[in-house]
């Protein structure tokens, strides 16, 4: 066989394997076709709306459901705003509780919020506990709750040894003044 010969047969080979591809292919998307045709009719035509029923419109709108949906809306309202308020009330405790280099200040601030919570009022970014008719900064009521039986286990020990040590004041001293020494023994045994 020739060069010619050769290449002749190729091409006719390729020809005809192009033609048979070609046909499948046709015929694998002539339903694919068809189907996007029928959709594409479909878009096109008007589609009619679906017609609710007066009862179902006025039902939405009577004034029973939306003093409902009303009553609904202020119920989740009030929750929002005391989770709110209990979150800022938590956080003032605990910034209150941080100062006051306690103990124990989750516990702390669990205990005092059992008693305190409903106490507790903002204002102006202050915070105050109201007992009564008295009105304290949220640190002294603090401070006062550290004092009581309850409040002393959170209170650091000092650094005084034993049962009978007597702690000991520091006097700061002041470099101006000169001391004496009847006053130096004073001092220590005061």
């Amino acid at each position: 066989m020739t060069q010619e010969e050769i290449q002749a047969l190729i091409d006719a080979s390729l020809n005809s394997f192009k033609t048979e591809i070609s046909s499948e292919f046709t015929k694998a998307n002539q339903g694919l076709a068809a189907s996007v045709t029928k959709e594409i009719k479909k878009l096109q035509s008007p589609q009619p709306a679906p017609v609710e029923s007066t009862e179902s419109i006025s039902e939405k709108l009577t004034l029973k459901a939306l003093e409902q949906q009303l009553t609904d809306l202020k119920t989740q309202l009030a929750n929002k705003d005391l989770e709110t308020l209990s979150a800022k009330r938590g956080s003032a405790v605990s910034q209150a509780i941080a100062n006051s280099k306690a103990l124990s200040p989750a516990v702390l601030q669990k205990v005092f919020l059992l008693d305190n919570s409903d106490k507790l009022k903002e204002e102006n970014g202050k915070w105050y506990v109201t007992q009564g008719d008295s009105v304290s900064t949220l640190e002294d009521a603090l401070t006062s709750f550290l004092s009581t039986e309850d409040g002393k286990a959170f209170i650091p020990a000092s650094g005084v040894r034993g049962s009978d040590a007597q702690e000991t004041k520091v006097t700061p001293i002041d470099p101006n003044k000169t001391v004496k020494a009847e006053d130096a023994l004073f001092e220590a045994f005061s």
